[in-house]
């Protein structure tokens, strides 16, 4: 079947697809039965990896075979993937053989490095990753297909999907695009009226829009329709956030992990304490910091399982995790945060996202912040009060900071604060943490 045939069946592959998926949170009951779909599909992937180039050489790097994968744990004995490989072979690709990929997705990431990836994903794999998102909308008994889900709009830079489709309009699989894009900036105002107006039963967008909208209601003393869950995503949830969501939105906050290389992966279900992997879809790996061997906490390596036509082995997702092992599965407990989001110190060392945030997700008077590396002498960290807190507490907030971030950075930046009503986000739609004008600047 050709790939243009494909690409008007992906309607139909994603029905089948997600009845094949795991769409209840993951009990004990269920383990061996998931290990073994893993398991079978991780024989697969590297089966079809074998017949491509690219992927043939780094078995010869390993010394391995498809043979010799059978499970998660023998996966880290194959390369891992970092951006950088993965920009150059989908590049390559789509330059060397454009007539193949005409049919095909490209899923584009801004990176944080300012370096744009595009990876191509076929018809039947992106057929996959809609199924695999609407598991995850259903794992806490949300039911998508007679629902009404509000969401970002598929791309910040195009134009808002306004008519439904035909089954859309019968009721079945309902959704609005929020309207807020690059070439339409809306207010936290006109966001929430929208929510309001729509009242949907679901909710996803990126977290800093969630947070803001949060922010601005409870500033302004605004009732907020609170839909049965809703999901922040593209950037980590942290306690302040958390907290002002749930106050606002009310606690059905599904927190969900994933890229968009890859499809969301990892995630806590309302009242759950820690997050499930989808082992049926994904194989989520922990690696040592030097990402040489197998470990409990750190960088986060991610295969997506059904990505068979140009697939992502041992991805780096520039993530750390915290884990553990139940009866051949992954849970996680923490997921500590970017990797690559650092400050630079003149010496030539880095203070990695981690270190700042163990610092400003607990200052719970701090509900989104921003640090800015201006030089090797000066740090501006941009941030919004919680509502809660009055004006009058700013000036001691920013001394527990100074006293707190400024140990973390041993004393050799000079800290200033700027307060602001709302932080505007990236051109990605995201709000990345930490910002080196060092980096930027080369």
């Amino acid at each position: 079947m050709s790939y243009e045939t494909d690409r008007k069946l992906e309607n139909v592959y994603s029905m089948l697809d997600y009845c094949q998926l795991q769409r209840t949170p993951v009990q004990a009951k269920d383990h061996a039965r998931l290990v073994a779909t893993q398991n079978k599909k991780i024989q697969a992937l590297m089966a079809a990896a074998w017949e491509i180039p690219f992927y043939r050489a780094r078995f010869e790097q390993s010394g391995t075979t498809p043979e010799d994968y059978h499970t998660a744990a023998d996966l880290y004995k194959f390369p891992v993937l970092t951006k950088a490989d993965l920009r150059t072979w989908m590049d390559d690709e789509a330059a060397q053989h454009p007539e193949k990929y005409q049919y095909w997705h490209v899923a584009p990431t801004s990176g944080s490095s300012g370096a744009p990836l595009r990876t191509l994903v076929s018809p039947k794999e992106n057929a996959w990753m809609t199924a695999n998102w609407l598991r995850v909308l259903s794992l806490p008994g949300y039911n998508p297909f007679t629902g009404k889900t509000m969401c970002r709009p598929n791309s910040l830079h195009g134009a808002v999907k306004e008519r439904d489709s035909v089954i859309q309009r019968l009721g079945i699989l309902r959704r609005k695009q929020m309207s807020d894009a690059l070439k339409n900036r809306l207010t936290s105002e006109q966001l929430l009226q929208e929510i309001n107006d729509y009242k949907p039963d679901y909710l996803y967008n990126h977290k800093n829009v969630l947070v803001r909208v949060a922010t601005y209601a409870k500033k302004n003393n605004v009732p907020v329709h609170r839909p049965k869950f809703y999901t922040p995503f593209g950037e980590s949830v942290d306690e302040a956030s958390s907290a002002l969501l749930k106050e606002v939105f009310g606690p059905g906050l599904l927190d969900s992990y994933g890229l968009s290389e890859t499809g969301a992966c990892v995630i806590r279900v309302p009242g759950h304490e820690e997050y499930q992997v989808n082992s049926d879809s994904h194989v989520v790996n922990i690696y040592n910091a030097s990402l040489t061997a197998p470990a409990d906490s750190g960088p986060a390596v991610i295969t997506p399982l059904f990505k068979t036509d140009l697939p992502i082995i041992n991805y780096v997702s520039g993530d750390s995790m915290e884990s553990y092992l139940q009866d051949g599965l992954r849970f996680v407990k923490r997921i500590t945060g970017r990797m690559n989001d650092v400050i630079r110190h003149k010496d030539g060392s880095v203070t990695e996202w981690g270190n700042v945030a163990v610092v400003m997700n607990y200052i719970l008077e701090v509900v989104q912040y921003r640090v800015v590396q201006e030089d090797y002498e000066t740090i501006t960290l941009l941030m919004v009060r919680n509502p809660s807190v009055p004006e009058s507490e700013q000036s001691k907030v920013e001394a527990t900071i100074q006293e707190k971030l400024g140990a973390v950075l041993q004393g050799e930046f000079r800290l200033t604060f700027r307060w602001m009503d709302e932080i505007p986000e990236d051109a990605s739609g995201k709000l990345r943490i930490i910002v080196s004008k060092i980096q930027e600047n080369g």
